[in-house]
């Protein structure tokens, strides 16, 4: 096992439905505002992106077949007395047990930044409203007294970010150069996030990740692709984790 520096930039993120990072907080008659940064323009923070892709993740170590813990409860994940962590969280971290990479917040790109920022007018020509029911699956009817507004980035805007930092590297037949099942597993995982935010099944928040061609392993680039190569070994992390203990 090697800990070697890792770099994933830039990170684009492709919104071609209305974005709805929710705040949790209420703005006048707006139930449901979204995420905005010091310059009042629409952002992803990173526990966002982070979280979700964590979620990929875990979805593409069931379908190998590797262990994956029972996130996000904490009594159910690894921790730092967990002897061998499952593939997951030696990516992304778990209870007493930190991880080394560092996310960055998904911002607008440049030329979307050009055309939002300035005046009022123009930061909120970003968002608008809807005026929503909530619906009783039960009875599938409106459920009563039940109406808010939820407030929504606008659709088609794009975003970047980038991830940095440092993974223990469990190598991928004898080769730590391409990053360890590690990197592979959190390759994957960016690549088949397809939502973003809330209100998915409401239309919302449809995206696609689009990773660089190379990435940075240790004192090299590597391509995004020659990595994937690796893909079909996958499932081995957890036999060559107990044929290392």
């Amino acid at each position: 096992m090697a800990r070697m520096y890792v770099q994933i930039e830039p990170l684009l993120v492709e919104v071609d439905g209305p974005l709805a990072v929710n705040t949790g907080f209420r703005r006048g008659l707006i139930n449901r505002t979204v995420e905005r940064d010091a310059q009042g323009l629409a952002y992803i923070p990173a526990s966002s992106l982070k979280g979700r892709v964590r979620r990929a993740c875990e979805q593409v170590a069931r379908q190998v077949g590797l262990r994956v813990c029972r996130a996000p409860r904490p009594s159910g994940m690894c921790s730092a007395h967990t002897q061998q962590p499952c593939l997951v969280c030696r990516v992304f971290g778990s209870p007493g047990r930190g991880s080394g990479l560092r996310w960055q917040d998904a911002r607008l790109v440049l030329d979307y930044q050009k055309v939002f920022a300035g005046d009022e007018g123009n930061r909120q020509a970003q968002f608008y409203t809807r005026t929503q029911v909530q619906l009783s699956r039960t009875l599938g009817i409106a459920a009563h007294d039940h109406l808010f507004t939820s407030e929504f980035a606008i659709e088609n805007l794009r975003f970047e970010s980038a991830i940095a930092g440092w993974l223990d590297i469990t190598p991928v037949a004898d080769e730590d150069a391409t990053g360890g099942y590690e990197l592979l597993l959190l390759l994957a995982g960016l690549r088949l996030v397809n939502t973003m935010g809330s209100s998915g099944s409401r239309g919302a928040g449809h995206c696609v990740i689009y990773l660089p061609e190379q990435v940075t392993v240790g004192q090299r680039s590597i391509s995004v692709a020659e990595i994937f190569e690796f893909m079909s070994l996958l499932s081995e992390f957890d036999q060559e984790v107990r044929d290392g203990a």
